[in-house]
Parts: C-alpha cells; sequence; structure tokens
C-alpha cells in the first residue's frame, strides 16, 4: 500500500487539496501525528504547503466526510481514534478515487442508493426515521449555506444507508458519496434547486409508509441531476447510448 501510495504522490499532478491529504497521511504514518491528535492549525498548513486556506478547508472537509477526522467547535480538527492501518487504508482511498471516472462512480451510487432506500423502507426502525427526519430538518434549516447543506444531504443519504441495515451497502456509499458530492456541489455551474427539498421529504415519506419501489423511483429520479451532470463531465460521448437502468 505504502509502494503504490509513494507511485501517486511522485506521478499524479496533484490537486491542491489532494496536497493536504497526502500531507496528512504522512505525518500519520511517521507518527507525528496519532489517532486523538489534534491537526496542525489550518494557517500553520497553509503555510507549510504553500496552499491556500481555501483548499485546506476543503482538504479537511473531505477528510471529515470520509470520518477520518473530526472537527471540534472552537478546538479545530482532530484524527479519529482509528487504528493506524486503518487510517492509512482510508486515506489512500481517497486519494485513489480519482483512479476512477467521475461517471462510474456517480452510475455505481445510483444502483447502491436505489438498493438502499428499497432495504431502508422495509427495515427502517424508530430511531432510523428519527434520525432521516433529523436530517432533513438541517438540510432545510441549513439550505441557505452551502458547507452546511451539503453535510446534511450526506446526512440524509447516510442516514438511508444506515436504515438499509446492509453495512456492505453502507461501506462502499460512505467511500464513493462524500467525493462525488463534493465534486458536484463544486463544480456544478447553477447552484442548487429549492426542488431537491421537496424530493428528499417524498423519499422520507415513502421510507415511513415502506414503500420499497416507490422510494427506490424517487431516488432515480432524484439521482437524475447528479447523473446528467457526471456525463457532462465525460471526455468521451461513449455513455451516450446507455440508459442507467
Amino acid at each position: 500500500m505504502r509502494e503504490n501510495f509513494s507511485y501517486l504522490i511522485e506521478h499524479y499532478n496533484e490537486k491542491p487539496e489532494d496536497k493536504v491529504i497526502a500531507k496528512i497521511k504522512e505525518m500519520i504514518n511517521s507518527g507525528i501525528l496519532k489517532p486523538g491528535d489534534k491537526l496542525p492549525a489550518e494557517r500553520k498548513l497553509a503555510s507549510e504547503l504553500g496552499i491556500g486556506r481555501t483548499h485546506i478547508r476543503e482538504a479537511l472537509h473531505k477528510l471529515e466526510f470520509y470520518g477520518i477526522i473530526k472537527t471540534l467547535p472552537q478546538s479545530g480538527s482532530i484524527i479519529q481514534g482509528l487504528d493506524i492501518n486503518t487510517l492509512d487504508g482510508l486515506i489512500s482511498d481517497v486519494l485513489n478515487l480519482q483512479d476512477y471516472d467521475f461517471y462510474s462512480l456517480v452510475e455505481t451510487r445510483c444502483v447502491l442508493e436505489m438498493s438502499a432506500i428499497k432495504f431502508c423502507a422495509k427495515r427502517r426502525t424508530t430511531k432510523d426515521i428519527q434520525s432521516l427526519e433529523i436530517a432533513h430538518e438541517n438540510f432545510v434549516k441549513f439550505f441557505e449555506d452551502k458547507n452546511k447543506r451539503v453535510s446534511y444531504d450526506f446526512a440524509f443519504h447516510r442516514n438511508i444507508a444506515e436504515g438499509s441495515h446492509n453495512p456492505v451497502i453502507k461501506a462502499m456509499l460512505l467511500i464513493i458519496t462524500p467525493d462525488i458530492m463534493l465534486i458536484y456541489n463544486r463544480d456544478r455551474i447553477c447552484d442548487s434547486a429549492t426542488n431537491v427539498i421537496e424530493e428528499h421529504a417524498q423519499m422520507l415519506n415513502a421510507i415511513k409508509d415502506q414503500e420499497g419501489e416507490l422510494a427506490s423511483a424517487l431516488m432515480l429520479q432524484h439521482l437524475q441531476g447528479v447523473m446528467n451532470f457526471a456525463k457532462s463531465k465525460l471526455k468521451t460521448n461513449y455513455v451516450e447510448n446507455i440508459s442507467l437502468i
């Protein structure tokens, strides 16, 4: 794993946020940072790496999405209490996602999300419903705040995955979904449409009513925007005649 990581760092033209992630990985592997330790301040990382603080924040936001770090109010970011090998593998996953084309990631997410919500509608517990309601309420409340909107959007989808009570589906979605959401919200030209709120509400109601097929169809409709966006980013037109389902 370490050899593959070294090759990646030497041969890949890093994005600024990837350089930050690679630096944090290096500090963990060398023992400078350990699980539970506080990360260096944004200003210090920016100075050491010669990278703007905006890219520092984006990298930290990405690592938090993956559960690698945790940000505490007025205390900064700390490394999660995972063993070193687990942290090493997780950060490698973050860096290696660029080896896959964006469309393939989105297509995989769509298949997994449709299955996850179908299982969630069938298996959801009272606690699952409560978690989804809280995530949806926060999504609506902070919709105008882009960073919080993305976080609570992810929380809503994560809770659907958890409600599926299928740990494999959940694990796969937690690997690929954060990166997709970050790219989608960063690169698309138009701002987020408010109809996403209604789509979330409809999916939540279908889960409550245990309407699995309806919930799955609503998820497919919900993901059409990111699917179309992914197609627009393709360098070739090989998927033009491919239908999703």
